[in-house]
């Protein structure tokens, strides 16, 4: 084999070795400020309500955050109880409709989508925990 086409099979596999990381952490959603589609269920630490339109996402993974926007304001999401969802994956999607829990066992309350799920700083995952608790010293 020559010097000029080993030279090429060489850059060829650093160039796809190198698209095939990137395409892999974009796909994850590594980087802050990137969007995903789903988050893996396994991956999810906890999910602390900040407000009616935004929820913390805690990673296993340590200072790992991403922050879920919903499309409008969920009624009654702030007020302690939480919400479920419902999937067909083990993946917490977008697509997934939230549903708050009520007081009491009474079932569910209001319904909300998700309009995007973003990978956060530790940083901002602090600033919005600490606007919550400020929030509920209120």
């Amino acid at each position: 084999m020559s010097s000029t086409l080993k030279k090429y099979l060489i850059a060829a596999s650093v160039a796809c070795v190198a698209g095939l990381a990137t395409g892999i952490a974009q796909a994850e959603g590594d980087k802050v400020g990137d969007t995903q589609m789903c988050v893996p269920l396994m991956q999810i630490d906890s999910t602390p309500v900040i407000n009616d339109s935004t929820i913390l996402i805690k990673m296993k993974q340590k200072g790992a955050f991403k922050r879920i926007d919903l499309m409008a304001p969920c009624g009654g999401l702030n007020m302690g109880n939480g919400f479920v969802h419902t999937t067909s994956t083990n993946d917490l999607c977008t697509s997934d409709p939230l549903r708050v829990n009520e007081p009491m066992g009474t079932g569910t309350g209001a319904t909300c989508m998700i309009k995007q799920i973003v990978t956060i700083s530790a940083d901002e995952a602090k600033a919005l925990q600490t606007k919550k608790h400020d929030k509920d010293k209120k």
